[in-house]
């Protein structure tokens, strides 16, 4: 990985879950507590079947007792960004959302708006695909 690439996975990485907000820019995620971080993954490992999510967090993501948002590395051997945003945007379209309002694509990643544990009413947390080489 370059330098440069290294420089801006920290950087998003230290940016704690604000890529979906409102029409006022009020954030629609919150922060996450560490009991709800590995459920919230089995959620999403139903949602992507094959990748291994729990094994490859990043940064706080279930250590502290609270964490921004969750970062999580993905192997771009094993799936694409395009792939994995393409994968959410139907799960999305398919319960009569907006994809648009639940994933995004950056340079760095894929962000999605995760149901907490995977209930809506338990709010939403920014999950990160990071994809790192190694």
């Amino acid at each position: 990985m370059s330098l440069a690439r290294a420089e801006a996975a920290v950087r998003l990485l230290s940016e704690g879950g604000n890529v979906f907000k409102d029409k006022d820019g009020v954030p629609l995620t919150k922060r996450i507590n560490q009991t709800d971080v590995k459920p919230t993954l089995a959620w999403l490992e139903q949602l992507l079947p094959g990748l291994d999510l729990q094994n490859n967090t990043l940064g706080s993501t279930g250590i502290k007792d609270t964490s921004g948002d969750m970062d999580i590395a993905v192997d771009p051997k094993q799936v694409t960004k395009l792939q994995l945003k393409t994968r959410l945007e139907q799960w999305a379209q398919s319960h009569g959302f907006k994809p648009e309002e639940w994933v995004k694509q950056t340079g760095a990643g894929v962000h999605f708006k995760t149901p907490i544990t995977g209930r809506p009413d338990r709010g939403y947390v920014q999950t990160d695909f990071m994809f790192l080489n190694n």
